[in-house]
């Protein structure tokens, strides 16, 4: 699994491929925190239920990160790790589990660059191979 930043006028993308839907998922909840600040110094030290239904995987992984990207804006909270499960229901797809993180502190986790929205342009979440792979686009 991994990620790799995408270059976009204006924007900035994100490309992630992991073997299993909760490993793609995860992935890109870290490398949008990347993009926001080193994730790596992020700590697990809270966590925080998630339980989300939408009618694709990638409306699915839009609604993850939007919710991420809100407890950060709201509560200054930055999740940069998920245990979740994924499941096709009969009208689309639903997400539950738990993100880890903590609160942000600017002395342990400078900003980078500040993301106002996960966007809907070129989102994408398709199998790749025997895994998965996801294209999103943040609004800088």
């Amino acid at each position: 699994m991994s990620y790799r930043l995408l270059e976009h006028t204006a924007d900035v993308g994100l490309e992630v491929t992991a073997a299993t839907l909760p490993e793609l998922f995860s992935e890109a909840l870290g490398g949008m925190v990347e993009v926001v600040t080193d994730a790596r110094k992020i700590r697990p030290l809270r966590e925080l239920s998630v339980e989300l239904e939408a009618e694709g995987l990638d409306l699915l992984l839009l609604e993850l990160l939007t919710e991420a990207l809100y407890r950060f804006d709201v509560y200054g909270e930055l999740f940069s790790r998920a245990r979740l499960e994924i499941a096709e229901t009969g009208e689309g797809w639903s997400l539950s589990g738990t993100m880890a993180g903590e609160e942000a502190d600017p002395a342990r986790h400078p900003m980078k660059v500040m993301i106002k929205a996960v966007t809907y342009h070129q989102l994408a979440v398709e199998r790749a191979g025997a895994g998965w792979r996801a294209t999103v686009i943040f609004d800088i």
